[in-house]
């Protein structure tokens, strides 16, 4: 077979790197006496929060989209600062006792600043008042216009009885009263007869007494209506000197509250509510009879009657909701811990006698309600994973109201005595920050989320590398050196966390706007220059700081880089072997990604055509490469079975693998490896190859470039550097490169390798050091003595030596004997 004489391409260290000069960092432009938090790179993001602030419509609810890190939170905090200071300060909420309806307590929106003072007002209102009805009703004047009241109806009283017992006279009879009533007894010669004289008379006298009885009935009756009807002048005469005045000393305590408030329509009339039942239940601020009969050492003063039986001044006091007297412009909330009352409100419930009791006082305001009039941050997982949260806020956002509710009742756990406040009107405007996956999920599975949140603002993970963006890095590393009060740096140290910005997004073209990273580096890397006393962060500083915080993360991949140099992981570095490869597989946990080399080997034999997977038989292959074997076998069809069927059954296995594959770009392998198998030519085991591989044998992008080549070097490195070993990778990957120090040193002392391939057959003459070949249309086969000249040949082989089994097969089966039917009839 031909060997290939093509030289080919290897990368320098200035195409695996890009590094960043250190005259573009001008550090004298951006040195400012305040910290700049300017939002970086993010126009299509800061325009979607510009329009969702800027529209106050129902549903212009704005949904933060973008990963951890870039911003998202400050950005957020940043804009309804500026927003919210310009926008008018809300009113106080307050809840009232409805005298109406006590179960639904109203809620009463009051001016800013309004509210607590209110309460105060109303609070002091109801001393005073226990203090001057007291006096009102004790005082001289009004005892004597009761006692005048009461004087003239006891003398009225007094003439009827004393008519009635004229009357009873006259026909011998006596009159008492008593507590049972008016009571007639006979009179027998100038003396009342007792029952027992009365029991002892005859038959015909007691008739005659009680005929006489029957005469006086009348008289005695239209006194007791008499009576009642005096009785009844008095009390209502009564009544309305309590009332008028009650009403006296009620008005005159609310007359400043009529004049202050007199702009506040509400107010008024909750004022006049306040004063109808206060007038109605006066003998709530007056001490009991007992009371003023134990007048003394232990009587009770005014202001403590309230202590005796509760409060009875509860239907008077007031309960601020919501009080935005400290609040400059619109409120802004941010709630961390989004739980069902914390957002929503609660009533809360005291205990007595075994039984949960509440009042309209014991309703508290939740984020929803301080944040109304203004804007409410919350975290997308946070309210999903709270039980009933997310369904109660899309109806709370579709009414426009804010209903208080107890889970409790709703789910009858327990039993209370509830209440129905009223609800509010609620007019919040909602941030909702969370990931890319949580905005897709609800957008295709919930057909109220985009009603709701109508407004999308994307944070990208990363932007263009170019001197503006770099102005922007030095300008964030200024301002974090003050307000995290770090060393300074120098040009080399922001020059190296603007390289390690490119790293982080695996692209050489772009920086990360992952700031909150950016920001960890510098305070680790402002530790490691004061650790070496020095008065300036370096370049070593933030390489050292890098280093050390993969270090920390790095225990799963030393265990692995243990378990290859004591052979537990079968991988050679150093040979070449027939149907055996390295690919380049990436391990991601979360805060750290490591590339791993795995040994993938590959059987061809005489069989059932085509490629049998057995990840896949295992259950242990994903779709994606699934797909990539579906393509490999399309690619062998085409370029091999151009005239007749390529009769090949292969076999391919990914070699102590245990938690399965996934993903396409170990293709580029597999089919190489296939090829060497089907022509048994070696594999150059000291080179490690990723790449997908599309049914044109072109080959693609892949992803984790960067930690599948560090990967592999770490294994080559433990099994010693030959001078051959290095890493095949898609072209379209060398803009990806950004490697580290040490792989970097290697490559520019040609120990190692990078070599970038377009098309399969380049990789498979790297591998191999044998020609592919090319197909001639004109001889219907590829060149002679090239590799694929040989596969093609072999796999042909197979189907004519397969054809000619079929033929000695046929030749040396008898021929049938074909026996004639007897003509011979069966004797019976």
């Amino acid at each position: 077979m031909k060997r290939s004489a093509l030289r080919f391409r290897r990368l320098n260290t200035e195409e695996v790197y890009r590094t960043c000069e250190q005259k573009l960092v001008e550090l004298d432009k951006h040195k400012r006496s305040e910290p700049n938090y300017d939002i970086i790179s993010q126009v299509r993001a800061v325009r979607a929060i510009n329009l969702g602030l800027g529209i106050q419509k129902p549903g212009y609810n704005i949904y933060v989209a973008g990963v951890q890190g870039t911003g998202k939170t400050s950005v957020i905090r940043s804009f309804l600062k500026k927003t919210a200071e310009t926008c008018p300060t809300p009113g106080d909420w307050i809840y009232v006792y409805n005298f109406k309806n006590p179960e639904s307590p109203h809620a009463m929106e009051l001016k800013t600043g309004i509210a607590k003072r209110f309460k105060k007002q109303m609070d002091e209102l109801m001393e005073q008042l226990t203090v001057e009805l007291v006096d009102a009703f004790q005082s001289e004047e009004y005892e004597t216009n009761v006692n005048s009241t009461v004087n003239a109806s006891n003398e009225k009283k007094a003439k009827l009885f004393s008519e009635l017992e004229k009357t009873a006279k006259t026909k011998n009879f006596g009159v008492k009263s008593t507590r049972m009533g008016i009571v007639t007894v006979p009179i027998v010669e100038g003396k009342p007869l007792s029952e027992k004289d009365y029991s002892e008379l005859s038959d015909e006298q007691k008739e005659k007494i009680e005929a006489e009885r029957n005469l006086l009935e009348p008289e005695v009756l239209d006194f007791a209506r008499k009576v009642r009807s005096i009785e009844n002048d008095t009390k209502n005469k009564l009544e309305e000197l309590q009332s008028e005045l009650g009403d006296y000393v009620v008005s005159q305590a609310l007359i400043p509250f009529l004049k202050e408030y007199e702009s506040q329509k509400n107010v008024l009339e909750y004022l006049d509510e306040v004063k109808k039942h206060l007038l109605e239940n006066l003998n709530d601020f007056l001490p009991d009879e007992e009371d003023v009969e134990g007048e003394g050492e232990d009587s009770v003063t005014p202001s403590s009657y309230h202590l005796k039986k509760g409060d009875p001044h509860l239907p008077y006091r007031i309960n601020v909701f919501v009080d935005n007297t400290e609040i400059k412009g619109a409120p802004i909330i941010i709630e961390n811990n989004p739980t069902f009352y914390n957002l929503f409100g609660k009533i809360e419930k005291n205990i007595e006698y075994g039984v949960y009791t509440t009042d309209f006082k014991m309703i508290k305001a939740g984020s929803l309600a301080r944040a109304n009039g203004g804007y409410l941050v919350l975290n997308a997982l946070d309210i999903l994973r709270a039980p009933q949260v997310w369904d109660t806020l899309k109806r709370v956002m579709k009414n426009q109201k804010l209903f208080i509710e107890d889970l409790g009742e709703q789910y009858s756990i327990l039993a209370t005595s509830g209440l129905r406040p009223e609800p509010i009107p609620l007019n919040v405007k909602i941030i909702l920050i969370g990931s890319d996956w949580i905005y897709r999920m609800l957008y295709q599975h919930d057909e109220d989320f985009n009603k709701i949140f109508k407004i999308k603002a994307d944070f990208d993970a990363q932007m263009d590398r170019s001197q503006k963006t770099i102005d922007n890095y030095v300008e964030f590393i200024s301002t974090r050196t003050k307000v995290e009060n770090l060393l300074p740096f120098d040009e080399s140290g922001i020059a190296a966390i603007v390289e390690f910005g490119s790293r982080i997004v695996d692209d050489q073209d772009k920086l990360t706007t992952r700031f909150s990273l950016i920001k960890d580096i510098t305070i680790e890397a402002d530790f490691m220059a004061k650790e070496q006393k020095n008065k300036k962060i370096a370049r070593s500083h933030v390489e050292k700081a890098i280093d050390e915080r993969y270090a920390r993360s790095a225990a799963i991949e030393d265990h692995i880089i243990e378990m290859l140099e004591r052979k537990d992981i079968i991988i050679s570095t150093n040979s070449r072997r027939v149907g055996e490869i390295n690919g380049l597989a990436v391990y991601s946990l979360g805060d750290l990604s490591f590339g791993v080399p795995t040994r993938i080997t590959c059987r061809t034999y005489k069989g059932k055509p085509g490629i049998l997977n057995i990840e896949r038989e295992a259950s242990l292959s994903g779709k994606l490469h699934n797909k990539g074997v579906s393509i490999l076998t399309s690619w062998i069809n085409a370029t091999f079975a151009r005239k007749s069927p390529a009769n090949v059954a292969a076999t391919i296995c990914f070699e102590q693998n245990y938690n399965g594959v996934d993903g396409d770009s170990a293709t580029l392998a597999e089919l190489c490896l296939i090829l060497s198998s089907i022509a048994n030519i070696p594999i150059d085991q000291g080179i490690g190859i990723t790449g997908s591989v599309n049914q044109f044998g072109e080959i693609q992008p892949i992803g984790g470039v960067n930690e599948k080549i560090e990967g592999f070097f770490k294994t080559c490195k433990l099994h010693g550097l030959t001078g051959r070993n290095g890493c095949i990778i898609p072209v379209q990957n060398i803009k990806h490169l950004m490697l580290n120090r040490e792989v970097r040193e290697a490559i520019e002392k040609e120990q190692f390798h990078i070599w970038p391939v377009s098309k399969a057959e380049e990789a498979f003459e790297l591998l191999t050091g044998f020609y592919s070949g090319t197909w001639d249309e004109k001889k219907g086969r590829f060149e002679e003595g090239s590799a694929f000249d040989k596969i093609y040949k072999m796999l042909h082989q197979k189907s004519e030596d397969k054809k000619e089994k079929i033929k000695k097969k046929t030749a040396t089966k008898k021929p049938k004997v074909t026996r004639k039917k007897s003509t011979r009839k069966n004797l019976v």
